[in-house]
């Protein structure tokens, strides 16, 4: 009996002890079978890796083609096939070749590789070893685009250009990110470049290191650009408008022809055939979440950068954690409303002049939560939905006059010319109820006024002429929530002018 009470005990205390021990973490449980050769590289392990030891055809299970001609956005010369011709692996080495050959209308041919959904990543260690090709009118890339495509299509879901090389220009590499607000398109791209004098002689190793809210690429271990997000220059955008850089990307390895950049100085066409050589591409990530033993700690500095009646815009100073925050939530009055891997956001839908509670949550990858810090704000005073409002006063418009009036009470009113024209107004519904508008209009023919929630209509009112005097039109009730809106007012036939509108809550 004795013995069973000690043996029990001791399998109490083995439970105890088993439950209280915080598991060991494993510096090799991400790396699979095929990329058990790789070391690690610090505490960074090797998660996705092709070394092109096969000859022939890239391997199916990591690589895909994007097949097709159109330029691709930027009026590139070549079509690229999935043929052997364009890409195949040789000696350890992969190739992706340009052809100068007729094909489909086209005078070169080319390949363009994608991991897409045979690897896609967020966060991670990108390294590609490669030789550029020496030729005017090449045009080389390593490059990452988004999978999921989350904010929209490019620009506004990101591009981060690991390696970009251009043949006009043999000794420079270049590295850029494209975001909604910083891309090419409207002169605002955002890149970094260095002089590599052997980069058509020689292979070197291009390389990306990415975590939440910064991006840094190096040359042979050297960094040469670093990316991150500035909440101050951004204060007008919305976070994933500067940086929608955290959501999954997949890589992709091509060689195009000509194009906007690459065929600025022309092409050499007896550089063809020419070709991108590859030695291997490995993708590292960190463990964040088997690697964490503590909670982040809480944010510091938070500030009420700027605001409108409806939104509020929040700066912090990041947190601090033993390994890394993976993100922070954005709790208004208890409730979590927004997520952000950055130190800034916009919180939206708040209402005006109310005082809201508003707090930043540090989460890191292993779930562990800091406790909150809050800050109390009052949101500005806006126009409400009852009373008088002038026509003048709207917050958009499209085709409308404005004209001296003789409707005593306003010095200028609003004449409709057409059924496009349209005022307006963003107005905060502060009971829900039931409704009808008065119009103060003045027209010289039967005529229809119009009263939307955006596009979607309300009610709309007929009258017959006012004969050149002010006449007040009044509308048929109708329902609304509460909320703040933006309510359009249009003419659909016959020219009105509008001096103002008072709106009448009926019950």
């Amino acid at each position: 009996m004795k013995q069973f009470i000690l043996m029990g005990s001791f399998v109490l205390l083995t439970f105890i002890l088993s439950a209280c021990t915080t598991p060991s973490f494993d510096p090799r449980g991400l790396v699979p079978e095929d990329c058990a050769h790789i070391d690690n590289i610090d505490d960074w392990q090797p998660v996705w890796c092709d070394d092109f030891d096969v000859d022939g055809a890239p391997d199916p299970s990591r690589w895909t083609f994007d097949v097709g001609g159109g330029g691709w956005g930027n009026r590139e010369l070549q079509f690229y096939t999935d043929s052997i011709n364009n890409a195949f692996i040789q000696d350890g080495v992969l190739n992706i070749r340009a052809i100068r050959e007729a094909h489909q209308g086209y005078e070169f041919t080319s390949a363009r590789l994608v991991s897409r959904q045979r690897g896609d990543w967020l966060y991670g260690r990108v390294q590609v070893k490669a030789r550029v090709p020496q030729g005017r009118g090449t045009w080389p890339a390593i490059w990452m685009l988004p999978t999921d495509v989350v904010y929209g299509i490019w620009p506004n879901s990101g591009e981060i250009d690991i390696m970009e090389h251009v043949g006009y220009d043999p000794n420079v590499i270049h590295g850029t990110i494209h975001t909604a607000a910083f891309n090419h398109g409207i002169g605002t791209q955002l890149g970094f470049q260095k002089t590599i004098p052997t980069a058509t002689s020689d292979f070197h190793l291009y390389e990306m290191i990415w975590e939440p809210g910064r991006i840094e690429l190096f040359i042979d271990g050297v960094s040469f650009a670093v990316f991150g997000f500035n909440p101050e220059i951004n204060l007008n955008n919305e976070n994933f408008e500067a940086w929608p850089f955290d959501q999954r990307f997949h890589l992709i390895l091509n060689l195009a022809v000509g194009g906007d950049w690459g065929g600025v100085r022309g092409v050499d066409h007896t550089a063809f055939p020419n070709a991108m050589e590859v030695e291997f591409v490995r993708v590292f990530q960190r463990d964040y979440a088997g690697m964490d033993r503590q909670p982040p700690s809480s944010v510091t500095q938070l500030t009420e950068r700027a605001s409108t009646p409806t939104s509020v815009r929040l700066h912090w100073r990041h947190a601090e954690d033993d390994v890394m925050v993976s993100h922070y939530e954005l709790i208004v009055d208890g409730s979590v409303v927004a997520t952000t891997s950055l130190n800034a956001k916009w919180v939206q839908n708040l209402r005006p002049n109310t005082r809201h509670v508003l707090e930043v949550v540090s989460v890191d990858f292993a779930g562990n939560r800091s406790e909150p810090r809050a800050i109390a704000v009052t949101t500005p005073s806006m126009p409400t939905l009852t009373g008088i409002t002038e026509a003048t006063a709207y917050d958009a418009q499209r085709g409308i006059t404005l004209t001296p009036s003789d409707e005593g009470s306003v010095e200028r009113h609003v004449t409709f010319n057409t059924s496009t024209d349209f005022i307006d107004f963003i107005l905060n519904v502060e009971v829900a109820g039931t409704y009808r508008i008065h119009y103060r209009v003045n027209t010289q023919s039967a005529a229809e006024i119009r009263f939307s929630r955006g596009v979607a209509r309300i009610t709309s009112t007929t009258f017959e002429s006012t004969e050149g005097a002010w006449e007040t039109i009044t509308s048929d009730v109708f329902t609304l929530p509460t909320g703040v809106f933006t309510f359009r007012v249009t003419s659909p036939r016959g020219n009105i002018d509008l001096a103002y509108f008072e709106i009448e809550r009926v019950e």
